[in-house]
């Protein structure tokens, strides 16, 4: 279950990732993988797998390599957008 309590709502959160890729919202509106891991060399395949689910691409049991905490990897993902 992910916990979304510590993020902004997703139309909010989309908006912020889409600045944070200069415009990239190739997917249903949000960024491509590739655009996702230009923001920081810290992001990693678990976040991406986490903001996969977040968006609603994929159900949990989809996908393989999901960080133990999916929240916390939002929260990261979050804190490196949010200044854009």
């Amino acid at each position: 279950m992910i916990k979304t309590t510590d993020l902004p709502d997703r139309k909010i959160f989309k908006k912020l990732l889409v600045k944070a890729t200069a415009g990239c919202n190739i997917q249903h509106g949000w960024p491509c993988g590739t655009c996702f891991f230009s923001i920081s060399n810290k992001l990693t395949n678990k976040d991406w797998q986490a903001l996969l689910l977040f968006r609603g691409d994929y159900k949990k049991e989809d996908l393989h390599n999901l960080p133990k905490d999916i929240n916390k990897s939002l929260i990261k993902i979050y804190n490196l957008i949010k200044g854009n």
